[in-house]
């Protein structure tokens, strides 16, 4: 087993959950699952207060998924979200998380779409129902026992619930459900409204809570560019043209997607390597030299695998792929600005994570402003600029000693010595 599937493993999920999670490039619990997971395994309800992402939709999504049973073909878990966006975002980690799951479905039921497929859905036995409380309220209205088999409730962001006035719409559905489910609460804050909910709706609830412990360093210039996912290599090879760094760390999700990127980077030219959780120790040791002393440039890593990766001489970070959570993002732009350096980051970030850059900046308490991907002029100038500075000390002495052999190429191919510098340009 590598270090990378060890974290999950260790938490008694099925071994077809903890293959998916693997999947997707999740390489070990985060704070709030490593706590969370197993009180709702072991069945307790539970108060969780933790930032929106810290890792909390896995840290129910998983245990829940473990305990569902997939030959019943009925409602078995609710997951209440305060938005359309959140539902939809929630339903889709489900979806990824069970899809060595025969058998096991998930509805995201919200306003905006028909009711009639929707409730289809959830008649026709789909054991994951995430949904947003008002258009689940109007399900109800037209049959009051479709959650009459859901044994799993959790509240995803339920302050945000509460603020957005959906508190007689929880009392209408805690009702419609068993007694005897399971109650799960996640809120970023604890007022008196959720407390009064707890004391309610939830049986000798566990509490767990995760202190955001991020901080940022201010000689870090930071910025975001909007790209779409499959524009990211593009994107990155657009950028080293224009960005003036000595050594660089480009972050992604997944191994295989380190591979990918170094191999398209040494197919450009740069000197560029992976870095991921299969890369056995001794090899590690020898990227990690060869960043020190220049023989590389670019080391392209997951996030553990990063882990302890001290080399001054890195001035950029890439976050080619969104992190996780706002600490990660926070330990990776750390590799830059060490030793009193300046060093820059960049965050390439798809539409779908839009929501994920906002938890950052909020959660950081620093703005990453936008900056645009370079144009084809801005490539241009990079280009001509390299080159000045490389051929600058070269000019001195270039006439004196190659003086002949330009007039002899001049002479020979028929051109001015104009037209040779621009053909070999």
């Amino acid at each position: 087993m590598t270090q990378e599937t060890g974290g999950f493993a260790a938490l008694d999920l099925h071994p077809s959950i903890v293959a998916a999670v693997m999947a997707t490039g999740y390489e070990e619990p985060s704070a709030i699952q490593q706590q969370s997971i197993p009180i709702i395994l072991a069945g307790h309800d539970m108060i969780g207060q933790a930032q929106t992402g810290t890792g909390k939709t896995a840290a129910f999504a998983l245990p829940i998924l473990n305990r569902i049973d997939p030959s019943k073909r009925e409602p078995q878990a609710l997951i209440l979200a305060p938005t359309r966006e959140l539902a939809l975002q929630v339903a889709t980690a489900f979806e990824t998380y069970a899809k060595q799951m025969p058998g096991v479905t998930v509805v995201a039921v919200y306003g905006g779409a028909p009711m009639g497929p929707q409730l289809k859905a959830i008649r026709n036995g789909a054991q994951i129902v995430v949904a947003t409380p008002g258009r689940l309220c109007d399900h109800l209205r037209r049959d009051e026992k479709v959650l009459t088999t859901v044994n799993h409730l959790v509240l995803d962001e339920a302050d945000e619930m509460l603020k957005l006035g959906f508190m007689d719409d929880l009392e209408v559905i805690f009702k419609a459900m068993p007694e005897s489910r399971q109650t799960v609460l996640f809120s970023a804050t604890l007022p008196a409204s959720i407390r009064a909910i707890a004391e309610r709706h939830l049986r000798e609830p566990k509490h767990v809570k995760i202190q955001s412990k991020t901080q940022t360093v201010t000689a870090i210039e930071q910025a975001h560019l909007m790209v779409h996912a499959d524009q990211k290599v593009s994107a990155v090879l657009r950028l080293l043209e224009v960005e003036e760094f000595d050594a660089l760390i480009a972050f992604v999700r997944t191994k295989q997607a380190t591979l990918d990127l170094a191999s398209a980077l040494e197919a450009k030219g740069y000197k560029a390597a992976a870095l991921n959780g299969d890369i056995a120790q001794n090899q590690r040791e020898r990227v990690i030299d060869s960043l020190k002393d220049g023989r590389l440039d670019i080391v392209v890593a997951t996030d553990v695998a990063a882990r302890g990766l001290d080399v001054p001489r890195i001035t950029h970070v890439f976050n080619v792929d969104m992190p996780y959570d706002p600490e990660s993002y926070v330990h990776r732009i750390g590799r830059t600005g060490r030793a009193g350096r300046e060093g820059r980051a960049l965050l390439l970030v798809t539409p779908r994570e839009r929501r994920m850059l906002q938890v950052i900046e909020r959660v950081t308490g620093q703005k990453v402003a936008e900056v645009r991907l370079p144009n084809a002029q801005a490539v241009l100038d990079a280009r001509i600029k390299k080159l000045t500075n490389s051929l600058a000390p070269l000019v001195g002495d270039a006439e004196a000693t190659h003086g002949d052999l330009l007039d002899r190429l001049t002479a020979d191919i028929g051109c001015s010595p104009r037209a040779l510098a621009a053909a070999l340009l």
